[in-house]
């Protein structure tokens, strides 16, 4: 596999089953193990489509007309998140079949379905606080598993980058945890600036706030 066989282009509707698709690989197979394939679905869905109305920017690498990656990028205009309302209705239609199912999941399913967006609140309280770096966000950063350490992920953030940079930005974080490869990160030199703790319900979960250059 050649990372020069591919093409870099914005997102579109179509792309969305793609996007959580991958999401799914990564974060939700237990959901998929358990039988449970419209929960999968729904959540894979409803992550994608979340990040997807929080970023300006939206970035999926193509191949051979199969995405295999995405960078979704957020912008902050004075501390707020700027939105992208060509994803705004499905992530709202997404949002109230996530709500209803919720009514009658146990925890590990409702954590899977708002996990993301209770982390998208401490981005927001970090953007609030005028720290210099909260400029652009890197909302989300994917690719299928067999892309992997072959400098796709480097790729796609150079090309937010300076994307971020057309937007006037100087400096992005990114949001990370203890729970994933954070690794990459600190590989390819971003700073760590900031934990957060709030979400930790027993289980030593820490959220990383990495720093960036535009």
């Amino acid at each position: 596999m050649d990372i020069n066989d591919i093409t870099i282009r914005e997102a579109r509707q179509e792309d969305l089953d793609h996007i959580a698709g991958i999401y799914n690989s990564l974060w939700c197979n237990w959901i998929r193990a358990s039988g449970a394939l419209d929960d999968w679905a729904l959540c894979g869905r409803l992550n994608a489509a979340m990040q997807l109305q929080r970023s300006p920017i939206t970035l999926v690498a193509e191949r051979n007309g199969g995405v295999v990656a995405t960078c979704l990028v957020g912008i902050f205009d004075h501390g707020a998140p700027r939105t992208n309302p060509e994803w705004q209705p499905a992530y709202e239609t997404l949002l109230a079949q996530a709500t209803e199912r919720a009514k009658t999941a146990d925890d590990d399913l409702e954590g899977s379905l708002f996990g993301d967006s209770r982390e998208k609140a401490t981005a927001d309280r970090f953007a609030a606080s005028g720290n210099e770096y909260a400029q652009g966000q890197i909302n989300l950063i994917v690719m299928r598993p067999e892309w992997q350490g072959l400098g796709l992920g480097r790729r796609l953030l150079d090309e937010a980058r300076a994307r971020m940079r057309d937007e006037g930005c100087s400096r992005f974080f990114l949001m990370s945890d203890n729970h994933s490869d954070y690794q990459f990160y600190d590989h390819i030199g971003m700073k760590r600036i900031a934990e957060d703790h709030s979400q930790d319900t027993g289980d030593g979960f820490i959220v990383y706030i990495y720093g960036g250059e535009c």
